[in-house]
């Protein structure tokens, strides 16, 4: 998966966080007032450790 922006190297960001945050196209497909699920399972800091950059 390329990234528009990558995620930068040491600053520990989260890749599915960070993917959903800078691609607008993620978020299209979404009808107004619609949640994104993977969005909401990572808000609050519940980014699994695996998906961090170092």
């Amino acid at each position: 998966m390329t990234l528009r922006k990558p995620v930068p190297t040491g600053k520990r960001q989260c890749r599915q966080c960070w993917h959903h945050a800078y691609d607008p196209d993620i978020h299209k497909r979404l009808k107004p007032g619609e949640d994104c699920v993977p969005c909401l399972s990572h808000m609050g800091g519940k980014c699994p450790p695996d998906q961090i950059e170092p």
